[in-house]
This record gives C-alpha cells, sequence and structure tokens, in this order.
C-alpha cells in the first residue's frame, strides 16, 4: 500500500512539475513577444488575453484567459468579439468588446463595440473602433480563472514562489536521490566484495583443516 501511495505522489508531483514548466514557457514567449509587439503577446499563431473585468460577461469572465487570432480588419462583422487598442480614463489599454454596429462613411469603416454585461455596460462605447486598432478576433477559446494565475506568476514574486523555486527543490531532490543511488550501489559493492573475500578465507580454512587431519591421520598410522 505504502509503495502505491509513493507511486501515485511521485507521478502527482511530475505532473506538476511538468505544469509549472509548461506555464513558465507561456510566461516567458508570452513576456518576450509582447516586448518586441507593441505590447501584444504572440503564442504560436495567437494572441493570449487576461480578461481584467467583467464587462463582457457572461461571454467571459474576469480573470479568464483567452485567445484572439489576427483577422481582415474589414470583413469585420456585427457580433464579432475582438480585442483592440482603446483609451480608457485617458491611459491606452487592451479591451474586448463586441460589435454593435458597422459604420461605412464614405469608405471609411469604423465599428460601434458595446460590452455584452449590460449591468455594467448600459450603453454602447463612446469612441468608435478604428480597424486600425483591432488586434484580433477573439475565437471562442477561454481558460476560466488561468488569466488570473497567469498574471500572478508574471511577477517577480509569483514566479519566484510557484514556479522558481518547486523547480528548484525538485532539481535538488532528484540530485539528492542519485547520490543516495551511487553511494547505496557503491555499498553493495563493498558487501559483495568483502563476502567474496571471506568466502576465499574459509575454504583456505577448511583445505588446511581438511590437510592437517590427514597429515595426523598419516602419523598416527606410522607410529601404530
Amino acid at each position: 500500500m505504502n509503495k502505491v501511495l509513493k507511486k501515485i505522489g511521485a507521478g502527482v508531483v511530475d505532473i506538476l512539475i511538468i505544469v509549472l514548466i509548461l506555464l513558465s514557457i507561456i510566461i516567458s514567449i508570452s513576456s518576450i513577444t509582447a516586448k518586441a509587439n507593441n505590447g501584444v503577446p504572440d503564442l504560436f499563431g495567437y494572441t493570449p488575453f487576461t480578461v481584467q473585468t467583467d464587462s463582457m460577461k457572461p461571454t467571459m469572465s474576469k480573470g479568464d484567459y483567452i485567445f484572439v487570432k489576427e483577422c481582415d480588419t474589414e470583413a469585420l462583422q456585427v457580433g464579432d468579439v475582438v480585442t483592440y487598442f482603446a483609451i480608457i480614463d485617458g491611459n491606452r489599454v487592451i479591451n474586448t468588446h463586441r460589435i454593435s454596429d458597422v459604420i461605412n462613411d464614405n469608405g471609411m469603416l469604423q465599428y460601434q463595440t458595446w460590452g455584452d454585461n449590460r449591468e455594467t455596460n448600459p450603453e454602447p462605447d463612446d469612441t468608435l473602433l478604428a480597424p486600425g486598432d483591432v488586434i484580433g478576433k477573439y475565437n471562442g477559446t477561454r481558460i476560466p480563472v488561468l488569466g488570473s494565475v497567469i498574471d500572478y506568476l508574471s511577477t517577480q514574486m509569483g514566479f519566484f514562489l510557484v514556479i522558481l523555486l518547486p523547480v528548484l527543490l525538485f532539481t535538488l531532490y532528484q540530485i539528492y536521490k542519485l547520490i543516495a543511488v551511487v553511494l547505496y550501489n557503491r555499498k553493495v559493492d563493498m558487501i559483495n566484495a568483502a563476502n567474496e573475500a571471506t568466502s576465499d578465507e574459509v575454504k583456505e580454512a577448511i583445505i588446511a583443516e581438511y590437510l592437517a587431519k590427514q597429515k595426523n591421520e598419516e602419523t598416527e598410522d606410522k607410529n601404530d
């Protein structure tokens, strides 16, 4: 039973380590590509973002990790969910809302956007969206809560506590196990060598005792 539990525990630890390594890879790639692409990450052709508010509930919630894909901005239609650059409270941020209207002013396209959550967004967005500000179209893929996790892991403290420290401890543990195996094998070799030496000594003692006994018998025969 203990062996089974140990195997299960070891398997769980291995899976957690693999997950942490994958998360660290995602964070590293996203961070590097974002710095080189105006703050927009690129993960194997998709752009991942963490949803920062509940303005798109129930389509997506705060903390969700969503994926958008670069698209033909002139082909966008009413109902499409897009991620784009927006000015909110004087700050340039990345936002995700649904297109509620397409406005064509003498060939100049603009999009009216609106958050799905009518409690927080009772009216459409004040500023019309220009095609050049669109980052990509939401493809419907979202992973609940993962965005919040990745945001925390992206901080120095989170990365150290959740990724770097466990991987370091796991590596040290594997080194300890390797050293323990090497020392155990050396001990086994020493015991085997000692046993072999002892066996030879025992054999020599038996032969010596037999020869001495034979010699004594021959001496007794001569005396008789």
